[in-house]
């Protein structure tokens, strides 16, 4: 489960998050997250310059802790100097526009059911989730594995205190617009999610299976994720993160991380070689992170990154 909700390398959850909380509500039984906020935050800040232009690059998460300290005079500086922001997608989104996205491509055809494509003690697992976290069974039966593997999952997280609404892409969009930056995106929301669509079935039913299966090491997985991304320590955030993917589920790790990051250096290698000035980019945290990395990718085109925090 810790590959997918928190946005280190995954799609954003917004688009499932928004289904999730119309199918089981906001868990207002959530525990309180231990994150280790005892030293100042100094999550990861990358500088990417030339003679005219200079791009930061900031590692998000998606979800966090409510009211929990993650800005820095660094990270708001990037953000004053920048004339534009990039963010993964565009998820301000209209609920038909959602709607109609994730019956096209989140839904199975009416004559399917996702029981059917588990097995006993998948099933059995599945309605236990259900019954946990308050998610309709018949909500469950219609979704496509990927999709019912990220409502579980979200729903997980959630339970074990971590928010949407105090993720950094939710508190950075309307800093950006209010201070006046143009907002820019990599990719689209459908394009995002496609990173899940285009993998096959029976991987699919691999990742609903994991994620099931890890359901009660949730909260701390995710605390420990977020302590590292938090003082800065690429080195156990991508332990957790890029070696565990790679070592258990190596087709997700191309799909949700690799085919992306190979997508969207070419778009920042075009600002790098066409235009001036400052800009900030702010993606999921694990896509920073190893040798398939956006800033590995950049550097084969020719510009390097250094950390500046």
């Amino acid at each position: 489960m810790r590959r997918f909700v928190l946005g280190l390398g995954a799609p954003s959850a917004v688009v499932v998050a928004a289904f999730m909380l119309a199918a089981c509500g906001r868990a207002e039984d959530a525990t309180a997250p231990t994150v280790d906020t005892t030293r100042p935050p100094k999550p990861a800040l990358w500088k990417i310059a030339d003679a005219d232009t200079t791009i930061y690059v900031f590692g998000t998460i998606h979800l966090l802790p409510r009211g929990m300290e993650w800005q820095t005079p660094a990270f708001t500086g990037a953000l004053k100097e920048a004339r534009a922001v990039y963010l993964e997608a565009d998820s301000n989104l209209a609920p038909a526009q959602i709607n109609a996205l994730v019956q096209r491509i989140g839904m199975l055809p009416p004559s399917e059911r996702l029981s059917e494509k588990l097995d006993d003690a998948q099933r059995e697992a599945l309605r236990a989730a259900a019954v946990r976290f308050d998610i309709p069974q018949i909500a469950l039966e219609q979704m496509r594995p990927w999709y019912a593997s990220v409502m579980i999952s979200d729903a997980a997280i959630r339970r074990a205190g971590f928010e949407q609404d105090s993720g950094i892409e939710s508190l950075l969009r309307p800093a950006a617009r209010d201070a006046g930056k143009e907002m820019r995106y990599l990719e689209t929301v459908e394009a995002q999610l496609s990173a899940y669509t285009t993998l096959p079935e029976a991987v699919q039913v691999k990742v609903l299976a994991a994620s099931l299966a890890d359901l009660d090491n949730a909260a701390g997985a995710v605390t420990e994720m977020v302590t590292a991304w938090r003082s800065g320590d690429d080195a156990a955030l991508s332990r957790l993160v890029i070696d565990e993917q790679l070592a258990s589920q190596p087709e997700i790790y191309e799909s949700l991380m690799v085919r992306r990051n190979q997508n969207w250096a070419p778009q920042l290698d075009a600002v790098m070689r066409t235009e001036s000035g400052v800009f900030l980019v702010a993606v999921g945290a694990g896509h920073l992170l190893g040798p398939d990395s956006v800033l590995a990718q950049m550097e084969r085109l020719g510009h390097p990154a250094s950390r500046v925090q």
